[in-house]
């Protein structure tokens, strides 16, 4: 799998972000982490704001272009009303479309290079 920059990242989330300006549910607070080891290991983390919990999105090493989503895990039960789980569902979701569309971009990127 060929590396990915840091800077071909960070445009990626500018990207999406410019993408995704009219959806308040976008995550506004993304944190990319980068590890210059042989491996790449980008790393992407979004604090959901309406639980308080964060998520971590990082690309599977080994030649796929997939990138995955992990939850943060609770030490507690959370309790919310329904327009809390509404606001909640619009940031899982916007999480989603990050995920799909880092999946794409790496997709792309992968296509790029074979040529």
């Amino acid at each position: 799998m060929p590396r990915l920059t840091s800077e071909e990242l960070d445009g990626w989330v500018r990207e999406f972000h410019a993408l995704e300006q009219a959806h308040p549910s976008s995550p506004q607070a993304v944190d990319a982490s980068w590890d210059e080891s042989m491996i790449d290991t980008a790393l992407i983390v979004v604090r959901l704001e309406t639980s308080g919990t964060e998520v971590f999105l990082r690309r599977e090493i080994g030649g796929s272009p997939e990138w995955t989503v992990t939850f943060e895990a609770r030490e507690r039960d959370a309790r919310a009303t329904a327009d809390q789980v509404l606001a909640l569902a619009h940031e899982v979701g916007s999480v989603a479309r990050l995920c799909a569309f880092l999946t794409a971009k790496t997709t792309e990127h992968m296509e790029r290079l074979a040529r």
